[in-house]
């Protein structure tokens, strides 16, 4: 009998491809990595037949303004519609803003959700929860980031960790709650690896990576030995978690000696023209990083364009003069041109490597910007209503599913609720949410999101 959420598996015949099959792919899901790792030992784990995929999420902390971008309203009042055209793409009827021109040529491949909402608050770490774990909580009740589930889930298929954060986490983007980017309740052992750098400096490596100043290998050897003795006298008296415990302390060493995991984020592997393609920034050099991890084995990472909001060109533009003065000059010459060439660059790259078919990309945002242009010309927040959108894997493109009012400021038809979004990137990349489980309390097995995936994204 298998028991969803825990690790205890009384099988008579002991576990077996056939036993596991029985089961279901799906129901591994709620194993812990232990009981993963020995499915896998056995040879019970077959990627394929499970259809587990990869995904790049790319974050565009500060959110870009729905009505700006990619839900544009022509025919609207002037205080509404803002200062740039709508362009056609290649999907008829499809527009969006004048300055995404390479997007306008790919937008086939991309599926656009434009009735996105919430109303729990406007704050930036609000949006941020809702989007990165399709949930709302505080610092009491912390739920864990997309990524740590899908290490939970599948765990890592190669030294490198199941889920990776670049260039850095998110900092301070106004309050002090949770971002959402975070393990939570599940554990050390699936907490992302955030980078830490900034891949786009000519000087850039992973800190991390680098052996502490002094520490030659024979010291380093050492601490791994004595790290061995300790877990052994773990042993005696707990081994529900030894196995998981023992994967990290390996994974650390694994990236701090393995030639092979340093080569992952060796940029300058990559030839000079498509890092210019990517863009010689932050963001498209990170996104660049994403594609060398996920060939490398991460199965999920998240490029935070920013982190922060203050004193920076992003997509918070509040216009107001002090630590938050973005407009449309930015939008205009960094903001939609560093994402149009990044966005772009990474999709046709990962087709080009035959590579898109099994990565989900995942561009999402806190929520949207108000319809009405404030005194200064610029659009604060606003959770009521906002674009979003996926492609690669199984996500079907050249679709627009949902529609805003004819100012931008509501969902018209087809609502969509950020936990939709996050159940939507769980079954593009192979989960079944009928079947799989996590822990709760008591360890009785809960569902991990409270939504169903947005159906027109499979069909």
């Amino acid at each position: 009998m298998l028991h969803i959420g825990n690790e205890n598996l009384p099988l008579c015949s002991g576990i077996n491809r056939r036993s596991f099959l029985e089961v279901g792919t799906a129901a591994m899901a709620g194993l812990t990595l232990p009981t993963f790792l020995r499915f896998q030992a056995a040879g019970a784990v077959n990627e394929k037949r499970a259809k587990i995929r990869n995904c790049i999420t790319l974050f565009l902390v500060g959110s870009p303004g729905h009505l700006d971008t990619w839900d544009m309203k022509p025919d609207a009042p002037e205080d509404v519609r803002g200062k740039f055209k709508p362009i056609s793409t290649n999907v008829p009827g499809v527009h969006i803003c004048e300055h995404f021109p390479r997007m306008a040529k790919v937008m086939d491949k991309v599926a656009l959700i434009r009735s996105l909402h919430y109303n729990s608050g406007a704050s930036h770490e609000n949006g941020q929860r809702w989007m990165m774990t399709g949930h709302d909580f505080n610092a009491a009740n912390k739920q864990p980031h997309m990524g740590s589930v899908i290490s939970r889930v599948y765990g890592p298929k190669s030294d490198l960790p199941a889920s990776i954060v670049l260039p850095v986490a998110i900092g301070n983007t106004g309050t002090s709650t949770p971002h959402g980017q975070e393990s939570a309740y599940l554990g050390s052992a699936h907490q992302p690896f955030f980078l830490g750098s900034d891949p786009a400096r000519s000087d850039f490596k992973v800190a991390d990576l680098e052996p502490p100043k002094g520490q030659t290998e024979f010291r380093i050897e050492a601490r791994r030995k004595l790290l061995k003795e300790i877990d052994a006298l773990q042993r005696q008296v707990e081994t529900s978690s030894t196995l998981e415990r023992d994967t990290a302390y390996a994974r650390a060493f694994n990236m701090l000696t393995n030639p092979r995991t340093k080569k992952a984020f060796e940029l300058s592997e990559e030839p000079a023209k498509l890092r210019d393609r990517y863009g010689r920034n932050s963001f498209g050099q990170s996104c660049l990083m994403a594609r060398r991890l996920i060939e490398h084995g991460t199965r999920f990472v998240t490029v935070n364009q920013f982190d922060t909001v203050f004193n920076i060109s992003c997509w918070d533009m509040h216009a107001n003069g002090s630590s938050l003065n973005n407009t449309y000059a930015d939008y205009e010459h960094v903001l939609c041109p560093q994402f149009d060439l990044a966005f772009t660059a990474l999709l046709e790259d990962l087709e080009q490597r035959g590579l898109l078919e099994e990565t989900v990309i995942a561009v999402i945002s806190e929520f949207g910007r108000t319809p009405k242009l404030n005194a200064r010309g610029g659009r604060d927040h606003y959770p009521a209503a906002w674009t979003n959108f996926l492609a690669g894997g199984p996500i079907h493109g050249g679709r627009v599913i949902g529609s805003t009012d004819k100012i931008g400021a509501a969902p018209h038809d087809r609502p969509v609720t950020p936990p939709e979004v996050v159940a939507s990137i769980y079954q593009a990349m192979g989960i079944d949410l009928e079947t799989t489980m996590m822990p709760g309390l008591g360890n009785r097995p809960i569902r991990f999101i409270d939504a169903e995936p947005i159906r027109e994204l499979f069909s």
